[in-house]
């Protein structure tokens, strides 16, 4: 018989891997995929996850972790779909190892569940005009992050900030209608795309801050959709209309010394007609 301290030490040799293994697959989640997903808490930037093992296969689940842009594009059905669901906004494709891939799927598999409700989105519920108005002038860098973190304004457009974006990502302009107050909240305090990751890895927003970008995207994206029209700053507008003022008078200017006639036409009047 093999003695009960043996069977212990063969029980804990193989348990421990497990136990780290899922540990790992946890530490992993929260740093890579809590930001826009649950499991069993409702949808925040992209699906619930709970049961999602058991709806695709663990091959299927790690490419689409690893490259979900590169899916759609080869016309995966699913992939598709999801795509279509979320507005294509993709989650950034996984820089880790498949081992790494493995340990994340196993351990959403081990909270099992099922998908909750939409979060209410009650998050926005009271902002004041001194926070939209304070968002502002954080997005575009009228007034500085206290983490000293760069302004939204030099990577994305809104229609209204007043001053011309930048073009590195995506315009803001619906980012409340496709993501909601949770989606919004969660994407700012934990960065998940590599770019914004760079940026604000060490320059983290505060939650004041984040509110107020909220309230701020939110009003983006309720004058979008209400059909109100972009708002340029007179300090573009005046300088627009005197150059185009400009312009015509020197148009005017112009045209009216342009030539009434032939080169030879004053030479041909001052010839007498022939007899």
């Amino acid at each position: 018989m093999i003695p009960g301290k043996v069977i212990s030490i063969l029980f804990l040799a193989g348990w421990l891997p497990l136990m780290s293994f899922t540990q790992n697959g946890e530490d992993l989640y929260k740093k890579n995929c809590a930001a826009c997903h649950t499991i069993g808490g409702g949808r925040l930037v992209g699906p619930d996850l709970a049961g999602v093992t058991g709806k695709a296969d663990r091959a299927w689940l790690t490419r689409f972790i690893r490259n979900s842009a590169e899916m759609i594009r080869s016309g995966d059905a699913a992939a598709v779909a999801i795509g279509r669901e979320y507005n294509n906004l993709l989650m950034p494709g996984y820089n880790g190892s498949d081992a790494e891939i493995g340990a994340i799927i196993s351990y959403i598999g081990s909270k099992g569940g099922t998908p909750a409700d939409a979060i209410a989105d009650t998050f926005l519920n009271h902002a004041s005009t001194g926070q939209i108005s304070r968002g502002k002038d954080l997005f575009t860098g009228r007034l500085r992050f206290s983490g000293s973190g760069v302004s939204c304004i030099s990577c994305h457009v809104v229609h209204d900030a007043g001053i011309t974006g930048g073009n590195l990502a995506k315009s803001l302009n619906l980012s409340y209608a496709i993501l909601k107050g949770p989606g919004i909240r969660a994407l700012l305090a934990t960065p998940a795309f590599p770019a914004m990751t760079a940026a604000y890895r060490d320059h983290p927003l505060t939650a004041q801050e984040i509110y107020d970008l909220s309230a701020y995207l939110k009003s983006v994206s309720e004058a979008m959709i209400g059909g109100a029209p972009a708002q340029a700053s007179m300090s573009a507008v005046i300088p627009a209309a005197a150059g185009f003022l400009a312009g015509i008078l020197v148009l005017a200017a112009l045209w009216r010394q342009r030539k009434r006639c032939s080169v030879n036409h004053k030479i041909f009047s001052r010839q007498l007609p022939t007899e």
